[in-house]
């Protein structure tokens, strides 16, 4: 018996956005994107489901047509196919959240790092400039006002020495 492959491509773009309400609350959202490449159907969606839906919507028109494509396609017991053809939607089903939240669990990982990162390289930044860790931003600005001016002095210091120098030629 000749067997029929049909294919159904699908690209899935996600946005997420991510922000603080006025009480400094975070919040994230996901948008997302989904393209049927055969059909170039497009369609929007922020939940996830809705994408699925759509898959699923192309995927029984295929599993229908092909059905319909069988010689004697009104005979064959079309429940039992299309049951066949949604295993692999239960398969999806079940793995999806863990792959979502897993995904997640990395970007907050990425974040927490990145931010550690960046509380030491304060931290040296500070001791370099001999500053407590919790400064008091007053003492920071007064601390770079302080080394402005002895750079200032230096540099007067400096030309002092540049004229000296081309007075005695």
């Amino acid at each position: 018996m000749k067997t029929q492959r049909d294919i159904a491509s699908f690209v899935l773009r996600f946005t997420q956005e991510l922000w603080q309400d006025p009480q400094g609350e975070p919040h994230i959202q996901w948008r997302g994107h989904i393209r049927h490449v055969q059909g170039d159907e497009e369609a929007r969606f922020t939940e996830f489901a809705e994408a699925v839906a759509f898959m699923q919507r192309y995927l029984t028109q295929l599993t229908q047509g092909s059905i319909n494509a069988l010689p004697g396609g009104g005979t064959v017991d079309q429940e039992k196919v299309l049951q066949e053809s949604f295993k692999l939607w239960e398969e999806f089903a079940a793995g999806y959240t863990n792959a979502v939240f897993e995904a997640m669990d990395r970007t907050i990982k990425q974040s927490e790092s990145f931010r550690q990162q960046m509380d030491e390289s304060v931290q040296r930044a500070l001791e370099s400039w001999q500053l407590p860790a919790q400064a008091d931003p007053g003492q920071v600005v007064q601390a770079l006002n302080d080394l402005q001016a002895q750079v200032q002095a230096l540099a007067a210091r400096v030309n002092d020495l540049e004229k000296s120098l081309e007075a005695g030629k």
